[in-house]
């Protein structure tokens, strides 16, 4: 055994030393970016940065090719590229916006730069505010195809097959991909009250519930994808074609109680329910380049659903609470996007969107009704984009935005003026200083708007609100990047949040007949949050080690007058090195507080420590992990206090979990520009990072 475990340690280390293949190729047979200047800067407000061989090697995504290049712009949170105030960013290759199967065949060895743009001038980006533009190569005939596996133990899994081929001014593409999810390790245990209600025709001051509850849900689905593209200079084209089918073939709970009072026969509950979701779609992505100076995109999109579900829930022996919902769902979207450039400085785009669905839906079972609702959600705007300068740039965009639906005949609407402005300032290659002001009105979905009262179980009703107002909230951002060293980076980010309206959940007691409560949606009072994050990071020995630390504050003022003040100090932070093709991470994530829905609900998590290891050569990808490693079982809290309603609910679930993922990718055919130059700034005598690791 020992000469066996000499062996694979011997292996292993011969796996991670780089290949010597490298340094021996000579310099015009390599794909790789022909550099000149830094590795990273900033230049008419696009941050540009050049991924090293390692970057890719120890890549699989765009997610983790940005975490592997630790900008500092950017973060990745729940495998989502999102900037310094958290929101998610738009992907583009070569300028064009990304799809499913863009996605599923990204192959880092073909990335020669990234950029990241707030704001974008160009009209290519079709409107995004924030961009994260992959330059990679282009295949004249060939493409790449790729394998992925994950899994995790207990217990998850997904697995995907996709291929892309591109020949001449047409690419094709195709994907299939399947994924499952088995928890039987969820467990809850705590005390919720149900007050000045009635039950069985009695009316109670309050009954209590001591519960000991194990859980299990399981889930699986299956999708399959294929487009067809058409690029030319001055256009392009993209059709699309999707099928997806989900299933819980059954989840559910069990239950010992305690109840204060002996209202029912057995200390014993149960929950039960299944889900099945069937939905093709169409799509179609098309941009054209009238004149110089007039550009215009459209995106098109029908998609159908099928979705049958059914409920159970019971409390001792009596009879179980059943429902059964059948529904169909149809959806048209569409949009315009005309876009004129006046000047090098002056743009102005009128993005115009609009949305119509039409529901069908059965419920049979605790509620006999058949009910049809229709929604069409509308917006409209004018940016105005400045840029006077290269260092300078600064967007107005006010518009307005309508929702209108009809339920069973009835009409109802929610309309409410919007605006969107930034400004963005970058007055040296190493710093930048970012500002954005965003006032945007939610509507409520459909279910919260649904007039269908539905019995849940014995103590409880649920009927949505069609009288609501839309979220209405004020998002201000001030972020700003500083680049001192070539091997330090800061990043400090202040936001200010107003939410008016909020749409939270809130307990009535139900009328005699009925018994119990009615969970209803209701709009909140107003609320601010003030969150602040400062991100530091460093590499060190030939970039090889690398240490960030992030320590964040969060401030909500409810509105409450029992419960209207909170704040929070959180930390993160994480430490890898690499040796050749191999990484190794450790990261911490510190415990979580949030007060919410008015100052009713209170929340914590506890904090995590995750370690993984990374080995990649360009064409083999494989990853194994360790999640919450010190804990068996993650733990969190939920403390509800409401005048009718109130729950202290403790939650275990799945803890420490041990994954492993391995992506083959491979390219073939001819490639166009192999070798693309990319030019920095003139100025090189304050380098920022060192073009190779």
């Amino acid at each position: 055994m020992k000469i066996v475990h000499n062996f694979l340690l011997t292996l292993l280390a011969m796996s991670c030393l780089p290949a010597m293949a490298d340094d021996s190729i000579p310099v015009n047979e390599l794909e790789e970016i022909v550099v000149t200047g830094k590795k990273a800067w900033i230049s008419d407000g696009i941050v540009n940065i050049r991924p090293t061989k390692r970057d890719k090697r120890l890549s699989d995504s765009p997610a983790s090719l940005i975490e592997n290049m630790h900008i500092p712009f950017l973060k990745v949170k729940d495998g989502i590229i999102v900037s310094m105030s958290g929101e998610p960013v738009d992907l583009f290759i070569n300028g064009e916006k990304v799809d499913n199967i863009d996605l599923a065949t990204f192959w880092p060895s073909d990335v020669k730069l990234v950029q990241y743009i707030d704001n974008p001038q160009d009209p290519v980006y079709e409107g995004a505010k924030k961009v994260v533009n992959f330059k990679m190569s282009v295949y004249e005939s060939g493409g790449v195809s790729r394998i992925n596996a994950f899994q995790r133990f207990p217990n998850n899994g997904y697995y995907t097959a996709s291929s892309k081929l591109s020949y001449k001014k047409m690419t094709y593409g195709a994907m299939v991909s399947g994924n499952y999810s088995r928890d039987h390790r969820t467990s809850i245990n705590g005390e919720t009250d149900y007050s000045d209600i009635y039950y069985d025709n009695k009316h109670y001051d309050v009954i209590s519930r001591m519960e000991e509850t194990s859980s299990f849900s399981r889930y699986q689905g299956v999708n399959c994808a294929f487009n067809a593209r058409y690029s030319t200079s001055r256009m392009r084209i993209s059709h699309n074609i999707s099928f997806g089918w989900t299933e819980n073939p059954g989840s559910g709970s069990k239950s010992i109680d305690q109840w204060s009072e002996n209202i029912f026969a057995s200390n014993y509950s149960s929950a039960f329910n299944t889900s099945r979701n069937i939905s093709p779609q169409i799509q179609g992505n098309y941009y054209f380049l009238l004149t110089d100076k007039w550009f215009l995109s459209a995106a098109a999109n029908y998609s159908y659903a099928h979705n049958n579900s059914f409920t159970s829930t019971a409390f001792g022996t009596d009879s179980p609470v059943d429902n059964y919902v059948k529904e169909d769902v149809n959806t048209l979207k569409v949009g315009l996007l005309p876009s004129f450039s006046l000047s090098d400085k002056w743009r102005f785009q009128l993005p115009v969107r609009t949305g119509m669905s039409w529901f069908s839906t059965h419920y049979t079972g605790s509620t006999q009704i058949r009910q049809k609702q229709t929604r069409q959600d509308i917006s409209a705007s004018l940016k105005v984009s400045w840029q006077p300068t290269d260092a300078v740039s600064l967007s107005l965009a006010p518009g307005v935005i309508g929702s209108f639906w009809q339920i069973d005949g009835q009409r109802y609407s929610s309309i409410s003026p919007v605006a969107d402005a930034s400004v963005h300032w970058n007055p040296s290659s190493v710093f930048s200083l970012n500002g954005s002001l965003r006032f945007f009105m939610q509507p409520p979905s459909t279910t919260e708007s649904n007039t269908v009262l539905l019995k849940y179980s014995d103590l409880l009703w649920v009927q949505g609100n069609p009288h609501l107002k839309g979220l209405k909230s004020w998002d201000t951002y001030v972020y700003t990047t500083y680049l001192p060293k070539s091997w330090l980076s800061l990043s400090l980010a202040v936001g200010y949040v107003r939410t008016q309206d909020d749409l939270i959940s809130y307990y009535t007691a139900a009328p005699i007949e009925q018994g119990g409560l009615i969970k209803h949606t209701i709009n909140a009072k107003a609320s601010d949050r003030i969150r602040t994050s400062l991100d530091i990071e460093g590499s060190f020995f030939d970039d090889n080690l690398t240490v960030s630390v992030s320590p964040q504050w969060h401030y909500v003022n409810t509105g409450n007058k029992n419960n209207r003040h909170f704040n929070h100090f959180g930390l993160s932070g994480e430490i890898g090195y690499t040796l050749g093709n191999c990484n190794f991470e450790l990261s911490y994530e510190g415990p979580y507080k949030d007060l919410d829905s008015e100052g009713m609900e209170m929340s914590w998590q506890q904090d995590y420590w995750n370690f993984s290891f990374t080995y990649g050569n360009g064409n083999w990808y494989l990853a194994l992990g360790v999640d919450n490693i010190f804990n068996n079982k993650s733990k969190s809290w939920t403390k509800y206090t409401s005048p009718h309603y109130s729950s202290i609910l403790n939650t275990l679930e799945t803890g420490r979990s041990v994954w492993v993922k391995l992506t083959y990718t491979f390219g073939y055919g001819k490639k166009i520009d192999r070798d693309i130059d990319v030019s920095g700034p003139d100025n090189t005598s304050s380098t920022v990072y060192k073009i190779e690791r």
